[in-house]
């Protein structure tokens, strides 16, 4: 077995307490399986390499977890969606599909969410890319197919911590008001074998969705901003930059932490607005019309940020999506003309701050990157020496020129 296959059958053990067997459509594991009862879930594309782990004999929900879980940013992307989709919905999948999951008969995650949420359903789950922070999201359907919500499950200790911080989010944010954005709502929260589970409803985004425009996205971000007030402190006063340079501390010996904290002391002190940051504003986490966003994921909302950094994570996201180097070159600047947008402005953001405050969030970046080990995942986006230190360099450079000759 490959890293990928342990990970199915470790995850098999977090959603099904019987377990799970990885095998074929055929063979003694699939007679194995029948005689037990059990479930059936193909790993989709394969089992080595798992994104999405679909009901084999449930063609609605299988389909509708394949048109969910696509990014369809790429027209790759989409013509595999639409291959899939087609192949699940005339019921050829599980004869083109070799690689099974079966899993023994006897409660399992199925039986929780339905207990929990007092009806019948299915799942689809979203597996994604190996990293740190994986985890599955389920995708909860009616047995026709039709999205009930979707449901977090932690796997280890980081992810326990996302799941846990993510439910207190939904919590404080189901009491917040936010003019123009759509958040989800929490459903349930629990845990299943052991593990912390959270249930939020399903946000309607879909065909008459988009990712945002630059004026939607600043929209968004302002409002999130401004969610709890907004409050204008000097930097060296700020608890902002006492927190990060705790965690700068706490990663004790790493060669990365005294050029991260040599840069955040080097940094001018300059009058900032903190306020509220989503943390992980992305295209996967954001969709849009002309009058609102719908914002999900919102495991790492911090309350005590410099206003920006969410147009920024965006941005720096979008840039990167054709290479890591010539997106942070072309971010660089990207990224300034975000800052400068008279949107920011609303927020207390001043122009000879701009620099200090795109410092700060690669800073920041950085740290979450080394804290939660995303370089072991493979990321390039994690190797932090190799684009991000380079990066501040000529950031600080700025961020001093700007402080020195405010316009």
């Amino acid at each position: 077995m490959n890293s990928e296959t342990t990970y199915l059958t470790d995850l098999a053990a977090v959603l099904w307490p019987c377990g799970g067997l990885l095998g074929t459509g055929d063979g003694a594991v699939r007679r194995m399986a029948y005689r037990n009862r059990g479930n059936q879930y193909l790993p989709v594309p394969n089992a080595h390499n798992p994104r999405v782990i679909l009901p084999a004999h449930n063609r609605s929900a299988a389909t509708r977890g394949i048109t969910s879980f696509a990014q369809g940013h790429s027209l790759g992307e989409r013509l595999r969606t639409l291959l899939l989709t087609g192949a699940f919905a005339t019921g050829v999948a599980p004869l083109l599909l070799r690689d099974r999951l079966f899993v023994g008969a006897g409660p399992g995650i199925e039986h929780a969410l339905t207990t929990a949420l007092d009806r019948e359903l299915a799942i689809a789950i979203h597996v994604g890319p190996p990293r740190a922070n994986r985890k599955p999201v389920l995708l909860l359907l009616t047995p026709g197919g039709r999205t009930i919500g979707y449901a977090k499950v932690a796997v280890n200790d980081l992810t326990t911590r996302l799941v846990r911080a993510e439910t207190e989010a939904l919590r404080h944010l189901g009491q917040a008001r936010l003019r123009d954005v759509t958040v989800p709502r929490l459903l349930y929260d629990g845990e299943w074998n052991g593990h912390p589970l959270m249930v939020q409803e399903a946000l309607p985004v879909g065909h008459q969705t988009d990712r945002p425009t630059r004026y939607q996205l600043l929209r968004c971000v302002t409002q999130i901003v401004g969610m709890d007030k907004v409050r204008e402190r000097q930097l060296s006063e700020s608890p902002y930059l006492r927190t990060l340079d705790d965690r700068i501390a706490r990663l004790g010996t790493r060669p990365e932490a005294a050029p991260l904290r040599a840069a955040l002391h080097r940094l001018p002190d300059v009058s900032l607005p903190f306020g509220a940051w989503h943390g992980d504003l992305t295209r996967w986490n954001i969709a849009s019309t002309a009058r609102r966003a719908f914002v999900w994921d919102w495991e790492r909302l911090t309350m005590d940020a410099p206003a920006g950094f969410d147009a920024l994570h965006f941005d720096l996201n979008e840039c990167v999506q054709a290479g890591v180097h010539p997106g942070v070159h072309r971010w660089l600047d990207s990224g300034t003309r975000l800052l400068r947008d008279p949107l920011m402005a609303t927020c207390g953001l001043r122009e000879h701050a701009v620099s200090t405050v795109m410092a700060l969030y690669l800073i920041d970046l950085a740290t979450r990157y080394l804290h939660d080990r995303q370089a072991e995942s493979g990321s390039g986006m994690a190797a932090v020496d190799d684009w991000l230190l380079p990066a501040l360099d000529g950031l600080q450079e700025r961020a001093a020129h700007e402080a020195a000759h405010p316009v």
